[in-house]
């Protein structure tokens, strides 16, 4: 089964012309923080710290609010 670009398969919508940009904007910019953590690896701490505490400042709102909930 042979897909054409331009044309489309028949029933499906063609690609939008900014799909590429859709994969390729993220993907430089992936690289580009990775490279800036690369060189900066104390950043990769901070940024990891960050997480931990908003994952765990969610999960303990989250805990109260259903404990309030239970009453």
């Amino acid at each position: 089964m042979e897909y054409r670009m331009k044309g489309g398969m028949p029933g499906l919508p063609q690609l939008p012309p900014g799909a590429p940009y859709l994969l390729l904007v993220p993907g430089v910019c992936l690289i580009g923080f990775g490279l800036l953590l690369f060189f900066n690896e104390w950043l990769l701490r901070w940024i990891l710290a960050g997480m931990f505490l908003l994952v765990g400042a969610l999960l303990t709102l989250i805990g109260l609010r259903a404990k309030r909930m239970m009453r």
